[in-house]
């Protein structure tokens, strides 16, 4: 019995002595990590694992479900549930919360009364997301698509989102399934119907990731320009101008026309003041499962992260590799944004599009490791310390979900003494929001009045909800209002840090 081996040049060669025949006998020296990736190159081991982290995905993602739905939702699904027809999702509804095919979806199932149901769809994209990462990659190494596909399907952002019924997880599926179907592209050398094939699938992405969340357009773009500066360094460049003009034509189309129908006139319901750069920050940190939140220590992972992705994509680039100007211009994106841009308000959440983008080269950087004699150890290792923290950011979303409106209000109903609940609080939209859905779901033969904040001077109450990101600790000890009690910190119930409302509450009771 004889093993070939195959001449990888991202691999070592495992042993310089061969037989006569090309071939090296079956010892401890040639059975090397070496030819166990070869092996796996070709065999049915990479799509076993790929179907393995599918499965897997598949799991988290609908476990953290279940757990309340949390402001942004609850808006989309009064949205969903206000329209009379599906085109007034796309040409009447003018929110910043109504993405558009995630709308659609919760207007078709507006009669379930569920949020593991309302959020089906957000699971389906994100496990999805999985095989086009595999996708993108296989086209250059079966041990780079399975290290993507495992990071895609262990990242706890991408979990997060892909488990909320929101468009973000849409967005991402259409971006990275593009990116795939583009490079694919690319690398076509003339017109056949593959190469339709392929062009239609990433105009039809782009269109799935621009009606889902419009956060796609900063991958959309540098997808483009990268494609062109690409196209216009080739011979004959304008036949190949003229193909990329046709696959850019779709997206093109629905982007225009969208913004006829709903985006010039969209209006913004604002949110908690962050800078980019803080945002962009967190973003990063929790990406690579960096669970501490102080910026120093993230910069002491981030900045050998980024020398050594700057190191990949070079190499990329002298091997005409298309994807390494691709992803070079998807990192510019949320620089440009942060230096360019002073929002009024801004939340980590929108740089997450370039999330599955961040894993790309750093699944390339791992796949160099199998080829080594100990490489197989330390790719264990690495990939053991990134799971381990997402382990730990995932087990925490589970523990505070987006909120805990329903603990909240059951907390204030068993310490309430009276047959009535009354109640304000310091965002009396966002509490008319959530109180309007989940109150009725608890209160039973029980009544709750809700004080305004310009009538909380001449009415008291019981209870006093303070508003909070997931981010921020639990309000202060006590509170006070001028011409009222003291208020006490009776409860806090916390939401994660990327999407929620955290509440404390107060009670006029000091607490025991």
């Amino acid at each position: 019995m004889a093993v070939s081996i195959t001449n990888d040049p991202r691999l070592d060669a495992a042993d310089d002595s061969v037989a006569e025949d090309g071939t090296a006998p079956v010892d401890s020296r040639v059975i090397s990590p070496t030819v166990l990736a070869s092996a796996g190159e070709r065999g049915m081991l990479p799509f076993v694992l790929l179907a393995a982290l599918v499965a897997f995905a598949a799991i988290v993602r609908i476990i953290a479900t279940h757990n309340d739905l949390w402001l942004d939702e609850l808006i989309s699904l009064q949205i969903a549930k206000a329209v009379k027809t599906p085109w007034q999702i796309f040409s009447v509804v003018h929110s910043d919360n109504n993405h558009h095919l995630n709308t659609l979806y919760l207007y078709l199932m507006r009669a379930h009364d569920s949020a593991p149901v309302y959020r089906y769809l957000s699971v389906v994209w994100g496990v999805s997301l999985v095989p086009a990462g595999y996708w993108l990659l296989a086209r250059r190494s079966r041990v780079e698509a399975v290290i993507l596909a495992g990071l895609l399907a262990c990242s706890y952002p991408l979990i997060h989102f892909s488990s909320e019924a929101r468009g973000y997880s849409g967005a991402l599926f259409g971006s990275m399934l593009a990116c795939a179907a583009l490079t694919r592209w690319m690398a076509e050398t003339g017109e056949s119907r593959r190469s339709f094939f392929l062009g239609l699938t990433y105009g039809m992405a782009i269109v799935v990731a621009i009606l889902s969340h419009l956060t796609a357009c900063l991958v959309w773009l540098p997808l483009a320009l990268g494609s062109l500066l690409e196209m216009l360094e080739r011979p004959g460049r304008m036949k190949w101008m003229l193909r990329w003009v046709g696959v850019n034509l779709l997206p093109a189309f629905v982007l225009a026309a969208l913004y006829f129908f709903d985006l010039r006139f969209l209006t913004e319901l604002g949110g908690q003041p962050m800078t980019v750069l803080h945002g962009l920050g967190r973003m990063l940190a929790l990406a690579i499962g960096w669970p501490a939140k102080d910026s120093a220590t993230v910069c002491v992972v981030l900045v050998p992260l980024i020398g050594l992705t700057i190191w990949q994509l070079t190499a990329e680039s002298k091997a005409k590799e298309p994807l390494a100007i691709l992803l070079a211009l998807i990192y510019l994106v949320p620089l440009a944004c942060m230096l360019l841009l002073q929002p009024a308000f801004f939340s980590p959440r929108y740089f997450l599009v370039v999330v599955p983008f961040l894993y790309v080269p750093l699944a390339m950087l791992l796949a160099r490791l199998v080829g080594r004699r100990t490489g197989l150890l330390a790719l264990t290792g690495l990939l053991m310390l990134f799971v381990a923290g997402q382990t730990y950011l995932y087990a925490n979303f589970l523990r505070v979900g987006r909120g805990q409106f329903t603990a909240a209000i059951e907390y204030m109903l068993a310490h309430n003494s009276s047959s009535q609940l009354s109640l304000s609080s310091n965002q009396d939209f966002r509490s008319s929001v959530e109180l309007s859905y989940f109150a009725p779901r608890l209160l039973h033969d029980r009544h709750m009045v809700y004080v305004p904040r310009d009538r909380q001077g001449s009415a008291a109450t019981d209870w006093f909800i303070l508003h909070q990101e997931g981010y921020e600790a639990s309000g202060p000890a006590t509170l006070k209002q001028p011409g009222h009690p003291t208020w006490y910190r009776a409860a806090y119930f916390g939401a994660s840090e990327l999407s929620g409302q955290a509440w404390t509450i107060y009670s006029h009771q000091p607490p025991d």
